[in-house]
């Protein structure tokens, strides 16, 4: 019992912690441009391919399909379904935690992945109009343009409150809900085609009206809680 060593009595502890503490060297918080480029290093390869992949498949299906622009917003939910993997992925492998915990929030990682899916979203589409104009000839560009992005809203928007409800099977239900809208704009063609007749340009404006107002509106509730630090969406 002579050999043990004695145990740190209080003020030895406090001057090891204190040297530990003064040891350290604060890494500055990045700023939200260089964390951006930071997630597009990671995240860049499977955002391209999986919107690759989308384009793909939205050309085969186009040149399958009848020429037609009511047959336009049967393709544009899989470019929402192609950032799926990218935006649940926190969810999907139970990191939330961690990224809720991490000196970047898990709201600013969500707008970050969000910015860079956009964005190659804005990409897709383009291409994807354009494959149009060149197939059909002279399309009506504005109700082209409409029929892009009222179905992108509408899977954008569901796609963010169920990202905001944390739900541990939200990546599954996003994929399913894209999967389905496009089952559902495929058969309005068919079962509806009215909607598509220049007389209802004002029924698909006014969607995209209450739709931008829905997106704007979690645009808005991710930045606010980026700018507080905090998560978007519930850890369950």
């Amino acid at each position: 019992m002579h050999d043990a060593i004695a145990y740190p009595d209080k003020e030895a502890r406090e001057r090891s912690i204190n040297a530990i503490l003064d040891a350290g060297v604060p890494q500055p918080r990045l700023g939200f441009w260089q964390f951006l480029s930071g997630v597009f290093r990671f995240e860049w390869l499977s955002i391209a391919g999986f919107q690759a992949a989308a384009l793909l498949l939205a050309g085969l299906f186009l040149y399958d399909a009848p020429r037609e622009l009511k047959y336009v917003p049967v393709y544009i939910p899989l470019f929402v379904l192609a950032v799926v993997p990218v935006l649940f992925q926190g969810q999907y492998f139970g990191t939330s935690e961690l990224e809720a915990v991490t000196r970047s929030s898990g709201a600013q990682i969500v707008l970050a992945k969000l910015i860079l899916s956009g964005a190659a979203n804005l990409v897709c589409m383009t291409v994807l109009l354009w494959l149009e104009v060149r197939l059909i000839g002279r399309p009506d560009l504005g109700r082209m343009i409409l029929y892009c992005l009222v179905p992108y809203l509408v899977c954008m928007t569901v796609l963010l409150q169920l990202i905001r409800s944390g739900k541990k099977n939200g990546m599954t239900l996003a994929a399913v809900i894209s999967l389905g809208s496009c089952l559902f704009w495929g058969a309005s063609s068919r079962v509806a085609p009215g909607l598509y007749e220049l007389s209802a340009v004002g029924v698909w404006a006014a969607a995209f009206a209450v739709f931008s107002a829905f997106f704007v509106r979690e645009i808005c509730f991710i930045v606010k809680a980026n700018k507080g630090g905090r998560m978007y969406g519930t850890v369950v």
